[in-house]
């Protein structure tokens, strides 16, 4: 078994201030807390950009979607009114026809009865 002395003379620290270098490790670690965070908050900052470019680019895709709805649209009635046109051309070609071919009797009459 072994003794345990105790020393004659005390043991007890007294406390001594830390020294500098000590205290710039603490205040170099607080630094790099902070630049995480900073760093930390870059990158949040980028995507909320960039979501918000997403988001304006997708506006603008949308917009562009209904103008070429638009643009269909406008170019189903132009084709309609074409086509209401083109009926229209041939109704009117048919009644001159018609008239050119009232107008032949009647001259046909007129020369029978002035002979």
């Amino acid at each position: 078994m072994s003794r345990k002395t105790t020393p004659t003379t005390s043991t007890t620290s007294t406390p001594q201030p830390s020294p500098a270098g000590g205290q710039r490790s603490i205040q170099s670690m607080i630094q790099q807390e902070k630049e995480k965070e900073k760093t930390a908050d870059i990158p949040v900052q980028m995507m909320m950009q960039m979501l918000q470019n997403i988001k304006g680019k997708t506006d603008k895709i949308e917009n562009i979607e209904k103008n070429i709805e638009n643009i269909e649209k406008s170019t189903e009635d132009t084709g309609k009114r074409v086509e209401n046109i083109e009926k229209k051309t041939e109704n009117i070609e048919k009644t001159v026809e018609n008239i050119e071919k009232k107008q032949k009797k009647q001259m046909e009459k007129w020369k029978i009865y002035n002979r």
